[in-house]
C-alpha cells in the first residue's frame, strides 16, 4: 500500500482498518491513525476519494459495545473548507447531505456541519514520531484535500455522515 511512510495501521487497529477497507470505496490508503472525531476515539483513513474513521469497537460496560461499529466515510467533495484548530487537529467543515442530497439553506448555499478530527498516538509509537505525525497532521490533509476538492457539488453522493 503507497501509505505516507510512518502513518501505517497500528497493529491493535488492524480489524478496524480491514473493516473501513471493506465497506467503503476507499482508494489506497495514504495516511491512517488512531484519531478522536469531536469526543469517540477510532480510526481515520485517508485516501485520495475522500476519508473514513470508524469509532473503537468493544469496550467495557454497556456504552462501550452500545456504539460498537458506527462509522463515517466522507467524499472530499463534500468537505467545505479545513481549518487548523491546534497541532494535531483539524476541524473539517462538511457539507451535509440526506439520503446522498445536499441539504441547502433558503438562499441555496450548503448546510454545513463541523468535525473536530484529532489524531492520537498509535499503540507502541515512539513518543518523537508521534510529535512529528502530529506537527504534520493538518499540512498532509490540507494537501490532499487541496487536490482532490471540486468546484461543483454533484447532486448525489455516497457519504455517509
Amino acid at each position: 500500500m503507497p501509505i505516507i511512510e510512518g502513518w501505517d495501521v497500528s497493529p491493535d487497529r488492524f480489524k478496524q482498518f480491514e473493516k473501513i477497507m471493506s465497506e467503503y470505496p476507499i482508494d489506497d490508503p495514504i495516511i491512517t491513525s488512531r484519531c478522536k472525531l469531536d469526543k469517540e476515539y477510532g480510526l481515520l483513513v485517508v485516501s485520495e476519494n475522500g476519508f473514513a474513521w470508524r469509532i473503537r469497537t468493544g469496550g467495557s460496560g454497556f456504552y462501550g459495545y452500545m456504539s460498537s461499529g458506527k462509522s463515517k466515510w466522507i467524499r472530499w467533495y463534500d468537505v467545505a473548507n479545513l481549518n487548523l484548530k491546534k497541532k494535531g487537529q483539524v476541524l473539517v467543515e462538511i457539507k451535509v447531505r440526506k439520503g446522498g442530497i445536499l441539504k441547502v439553506d433558503k438562499k441555496g448555499n450548503p448546510i454545513t456541519k463541523k468535525w473536530k478530527l484529532t489524531i492520537n498516538q498509535n499503540k507502541g509509537e515512539d513518543k518523537s514520531h508521534w510529535k512529528q505525525r502530529e506537527e504534520n497532521f493538518f499540512d498532509i490533509l490540507s494537501k490532499i484535500y487541496e487536490r482532490n476538492k471540486t468546484d461543483k457539488d454533484p447532486e448525489t453522493s455516497d457519504s455517509v455522515m
